[in-house]
């Protein structure tokens, strides 16, 4: 998912270590990559987890896009898993799985706050 902001005026290297307080906050390894026209963010969590942010443009004009996922071995398999002992791995996935999607509600509600906080932060 990703969301477009125009006429912001917001530093996007503030933005980006924003971005990676939020992970640290959430549990996730956060690492932060420049690359070009933005930052790559990058969070690690426990039993696979993993997220990637990508902020990309201008201070005036940038889109921020949340990658979210999880191990997926075991819901490729599905409840074939559970027949070969699997189970416990099925239901950490899910768990997992349940949490990314909690975790992308609260990442856009803050990336919201700390746009509007930022608003013109640009450096110049």
């Amino acid at each position: 998912m990703f969301k477009q902001w125009v006429k912001k005026s917001v530093d996007l290297g503030s933005l980006s270590d924003a971005v990676v307080r939020f992970l640290e906050r959430k549990g996730f390894m956060g690492k932060r990559t420049v690359v070009e026209k933005g930052f790559i963010v990058s969070g690690k969590g426990s039993l696979g987890a993993g997220v990637i942010v990508r902020i990309l443009g201008e201070p005036d004009d940038f889109i921020v896009e949340l990658e979210s996922g999880s191990t997926r071995t075991s819901e490729m398999l599905g409840s074939s898993t559970v027949l070969f002992g699997g189970g416990g791995f099925l239901l950490r996935s899910l768990k997992s799985k349940e949490a990314l999607e909690k975790l992308e509600s609260e990442f856009w509600i803050y990336m919201e706050d700390v746009v509007a906080r930022l608003q013109s932060s640009k450096r110049t």
